[in-house]
């Protein structure tokens, strides 16, 4: 029995109180009872983490050369609180607005790292080596905890190519490739020191096998997001065919199988993300199919278990088009708070569970054309809720547990525009590492 767990409440309080707020968060999660008494005493001010939903951003593709500037689909009581357009960085680059990853209330841009919330930002030092090798693409990957350390760690690792829709890295289908290698060298840079270093990983586990051949031919409209979960001090990176999980305490790496996708017609979308319980992954197929799957992990042992399968072909074709408009609304791209957004209507909050949902099968048809799921935005970072973008407008909070739905405002895409990236945003308001110098970022970041 752990001896803290023999202190009242009281006693165990005036303890924790002693510590600095960084390692305070961290003993909040040890167990139940130092988290009831970190709450029941106020100790930690858990609005300055990153432990609250605030919006989503949407990344834009190239449009005439050039990056379409982001989109903030957020509540409007966070609206005035965080720029999601992220103008403030308009006089740094002109590519700033360009968003690579996320994590933990800070987002890894073209060029450096931002924190919206507090509009603290800094330029990244330009990296030595970006050359990549045949049949891969380098790309960087954010670490950060503010529960843990103020720092945060960018990792610029090798990632398979697709090298058009209808090739995918043919070279993984040799038997005798071997891919990552161990150790697997990795450049890391680290906020605490400034610099980049590489670092090396040793494989646990089994090596990766070859790709079989007859799967390429269905991968060739699977669509490859820049996805990562970075969770309880491992970085899982989404590599097509797997996901390389590496463990930044011991310096070491598995490579996780990602679960079948059976034949479907169409662009499929995976999805990597996290929520309360660990890493999730999810796909749509046939416009429509959604399947959700849960990383289980123990010591030595990793499985796939499926979450949720479901057709929404019913909430497709009964969504209410024309007489909703949902309480949240965009920054960005194209502000619709003066066409679409009703400052009168009880805005959703994730964090409060009497939200107000609505059954994929008790509303009413409004309007009849082609409907289909473009993809999924993001997991709730909490709760067992999937954001999905329905036909290029409308974005919904969709409930695993109950296969409700709340609608949540529109996010348009015309003409050539699609997402190509998005994260769900929850923002941290701890003064972290970043700091605003005049160095020239790196615009090949």
């Amino acid at each position: 029995m752990d001896p803290a767990g023999l202190l009242p409440g009281d006693v165990l309080a005036d303890v924790l109180r002693r510590l600095m707020p960084r390692s305070l968060a961290a003993c909040r999660s040890v167990c139940k009872e130092w988290c009831a008494a970190v709450d029941a005493h106020g100790l930690l001010r858990k609005d300055l983490l990153p432990l609250s939903l605030a919006g989503i951003f949407a990344v834009y593709n190239f449009v005439d050369g050039y990056h379409l500037p982001p989109a903030f689909l957020s509540r409007p009581s966070v609206a005035g609180k965080i720029q999601g357009n992220l103008s403030y960085l308009d006089d740094v680059h002109d590519e700033w607005s360009h968003i690579m990853g996320h994590c933990n209330g800070l987002l890894l841009l073209w060029g450096g790292v931002a924190n919206p919330a507090t509009r603290q930002w800094a330029c990244l030092p330009r990296h030595p080596d970006r050359t990549a090798t045949k049949g891969f693409i380098k790309r960087d990957f954010l670490a950060y905890d503010p529960m843990v350390s103020p720092h945060f760690e960018v990792f610029f690792m090798q990632c398979v190519r697709r090298r058009s829709k209808n090739e995918v890295a043919l070279d993984l289908a040799n038997p005798n490739s071997e891919w990552p290698p161990s150790p697997y060298t990795i450049s890391a840079f680290s906020s605490e020191t400034w610099l980049w270093e590489e670092r090396s990983f040793i494989r646990e586990g089994m090596a990766p096998r070859s790709i079989d051949p007859k799967l390429l031919p269905l991968m060739k409209n699977v669509l490859f997001p820049r996805d990562a979960v970075y969770w309880r001090g491992r970085l899982y990176v989404y590599n097509i065919f797997f996901v390389i999980r590496l463990d930044l305490g011991d310096n070491k790496y598995r490579v996780i199988e990602l679960p079948p996708i059976s034949e479907a017609r169409g662009d499929i979308m995976p999805h990597l993300g996290k929520s309360g319980n660990g890493v999730y992954y999810g796909f749509v197929g046939d416009c429509c199919k959604l399947q959700i799957w849960f990383l289980n992990e123990s010591i030595d042992h990793t499985e796939w278990m499926l979450k949720h399968e479901i057709g929404l072909k019913p909430l497709l074709e009964n969504f209410p088009w024309e007489h909703s408009h949902g309480s949240w609304f965009v920054q960005g791209l194209r502000d619709n708070n003066d066409e679409t957004l009703d400052r009168e209507k009880l805005e959703w909050d994730s964090d409060n569970d009497d939200a107000t949902t609505a059954s994929a099968t008790e509303v009413s048809v409004q309007k009849k054309f082609h409907k289909y799921i473009s993809r999924i935005l993001g997991f709730h970072p909490y709760k067992e809720i999937i954001f999905l973008h329905i036909s290029d407008t409308r974005v919904v909070a969709y409930h695993l547990k109950n296969s409700k739905v709340e609608d949540l405002g529109c996010l348009p895409v015309d003409g050539d525009d699609w997402i190509q990236s998005s994260c769900v945003y929850t923002p941290c308001w701890i003064e972290s590492c970043l700091r605003a110098n005049n160095v020239e970022p790196n615009s090949e970041l």
